[in-house]
């Protein structure tokens, strides 16, 4: 799946401002696991693009903390009834991963909400929203900053949900 981020990382207030589909705003303000939300009302599948090390731009870095060191990233897509409805991409530093949660590292195919959600060592951070477009559909995303035992990493998910909706 080929995204392209359209427009740059805003504020909630200027999110709401823009979006006027209630639809989509449901999505981007979910608090729960989008598994669950997925799987309340369709056959829930994950499929995993890329779970290994890699290079994480200047703009992630900062919303991270301008950490150093190696990150990893781990893309996936989440299908209901066999249609993507999310992709999603997380950036976590191996130093979160030794120092925070290892089990942050050996996900696989288990959708990262599972353990997200779990625990009460997560603290959401920062939430940011932006537009994004493939071949011919335009989408909304939201990334987020959490931490465990201070250690940040983040997740980036793009709903795949046509505005028109």
């Amino acid at each position: 799946m080929k995204l392209k981020q359209i427009s740059q990382w805003i504020s909630y207030e200027a999110m709401n401002a823009q979006l006027k589909s209630k639809i989509i705003k449901s999505w981007l303000l979910e608090e729960g696991p989008i598994t669950k939300r997925i799987e309340s009302n369709e056959k829930f599948e994950l499929k995993l693009l890329r779970d290994d090390l890699g290079n994480v731009n200047k703009l992630d870095r900062s919303f991270l903390g301008h950490l150093n060191g190696d990150m990893k990233i781990r893309e996936v897509i989440l299908y209901g009834n066999q249609n993507p409805r999310v992709y999603a991409q997380s950036i976590i530093p191996v130093e979160t991963i030794n120092k925070g949660l290892s089990k942050l590292g050996k996900l696989g195919t288990k959708p990262l909400g599972d353990i997200l959600f779990e625990k009460n060592i997560f603290k959401k951070e920062n939430t940011v929203f932006a537009q994004f477009k493939d071949e011919k559909n335009i989408f909304w995303g939201r990334k987020t900053k959490y931490n465990v035992k201070y250690k940040p990493f983040s997740v980036m998910e793009v709903f795949l949900i046509n505005q028109d909706e």
